[in-house]
């Protein structure tokens, strides 16, 4: 099992009733529901960069 850390974390209430909504549809926690948005979000991101590094690379050769 991996490791986990808390997080304590303070979000207006209806950005965490729309997280809870969300959550039930997708058959998850809140908790669950927010690692998944998480770990998408930062996939994308670290994708974009790499694809920004590349356009870097060639533009300077």
């Amino acid at each position: 099992m991996k490791q986990t850390s808390s997080l304590t974390l303070r979000i207006d209430s209806d950005l965490l009733r729309a997280l809870k909504i969300r959550a039930i549809m997708n058959d998850r926690s809140a908790n669950g529901e927010l690692s998944a948005i998480l770990k998408e979000v930062l996939k994308t991101k670290k994708t974009e960069e790499a694809m920004l590094a590349g356009q870097t690379s060639s533009v300077s050769e």
